[in-house]
């Protein structure tokens, strides 16, 4: 077997994992990955338009569209039309979603450290620039 193809199996099996351990944490406050992340992206930028929520998230804009109307339902967003570009639709957290994000982020972000924390700062560095350039490349 090529190499690379190796990398690949192992980066994608590695991933799976991560994620499917990420979303078992984050099921505890009620929230999924993708709606972490739109909540995360949010508490940043107070309002943002869904195009750049697509891409922070790394989303397609079909399946933002469906992740922004589900936390609009549970009171968490609000769409808002862009005051220069009626276009464009921003979207903004709630008092709810402060809440959730607030209630969700320390908890969730020492989980992820306690997850990492085997590894030592030099092999988190290097590990950091080995995915960006993989990052970089595949554009």
């Amino acid at each position: 077997m090529h190499k690379q193809l190796e990398t690949w199996s192992l980066f994608r099996k590695t991933f799976a994992k991560l994620q499917r351990i990420a979303e078992d944490d984050l099921r505890k406050y009620g929230t999924t990955p993708s709606q972490f992340s739109i909540l995360w992206n949010l508490s940043v930028e107070e309002s943002t338009p869904m195009s750049e929520l697509s891409k922070q998230s790394a989303c397609v804009n079909s399946n933002i569209t469906s992740i922004i109307g589900r936390m609009e339902e549970r009171g968490l967003v609000k769409r808002i039309q862009d005051r220069k570009d009626r276009r464009v639709v921003r979207v903004e957290l709630t008092e709810e979603g402060k809440k959730l994000y607030n209630q969700t982020v320390a908890q969730h972000k020492e989980f992820l450290v306690k997850m990492l924390e085997c590894y030592t700062e030099e092999e988190l560095e290097i590990l950091n620039k080995l995915l960006d350039k993989v990052y970089e490349h595949v554009g």
